[in-house]
């Protein structure tokens, strides 16, 4: 069988097929075309319409939100036409300035006391760089701290100096220790001194918390009978 016979066979089997499946095959197609023109739209259109949308009304909260004006921030002024901090996050969710948006909610919640509202926003927040990440989990275990939660206070302040890993976010070992410690749970807070001092032993930033280590480390293994 030569190569026209071929094609010919298989042009025949395609045109077959298509008789017999029409219905199935123009189904098929069209769902396609939907799919493709729907995730096009989405993200070629939709979704930069949306960022841009949020970070025009973010703009205009950057201000308040930097001079702790609070009541703005939480609740807008329709005055002035803006938006709070929470509708922003709520209505732009899927988009970088909706995230910065309930960064900005989450953090305001936390300086005003209201730590469950603090929690749930700081949660949509998506900061996942070596900067940023450390100080919204840290916020994130403040809440808890303040909700009286020193495990769960305790576990993420030591994320949070993991994931910066440098003098600046060490700090927050010494925080999970006090929380451990507040928990009950000596062993944890031990290792967390240990680290410190380990990891940071010449640290400026952390100078008077390192010096204080072995006092703590000192105390902790009295408490756990690990005194030689």
């Amino acid at each position: 069988m030569d190569f026209k016979q071929i094609t010919e066979n298989l042009r025949q089997r395609l045109t077959d097929f298509y008789s017999n499946n029409k219905k199935t095959v123009q189904i098929v197609a069209g769902s396609l075309v939907v799919i493709v023109g729907g995730s096009y739209y989405w993200y070629g259109v939709h979704m930069p319409q949306q960022e841009s949308q949020a970070a025009e009304k973010l703009a205009k909260l950057e201000y308040y939100f930097m001079n702790d004006s609070t009541t703005i921030v939480l609740n807008g002024d329709k005055a002035l036409k803006i938006e709070s901090a929470p509708s922003i996050a709520d209505s732009y969710s899927g988009t970088h300035k909706g995230s910065e948006a309930a960064l900005m909610a989450g953090l305001t919640y936390l300086h005003t006391g209201e730590f469950k509202k603090a929690l749930n926003y700081l949660d949509m927040a998506k900061a996942g760089d070596a900067i940023l990440g450390p100080q919204v989990i840290a916020a994130k275990a403040a809440c808890y701290s303040e909700l009286n939660d020193y495990g769960k206070a305790a576990s993420m302040y030591e994320r949070a100096a993991k994931l910066g890993d440098n003098e600046f976010t060490a700090r927050n070992y010494v925080k999970a220790a006090q929380h451990y410690t507040l928990n009950k749970d000596y062993k944890e807070a031990l290792r967390c001194w240990e680290t410190l001092k380990q990891d940071y032993p010449l640290s400026q930033e952390m100078g008077q918390e390192v010096q204080n280590a072995d006092m703590y480390i000192q105390h902790l293994k009295g408490l756990l009978g690990d005194l030689n």
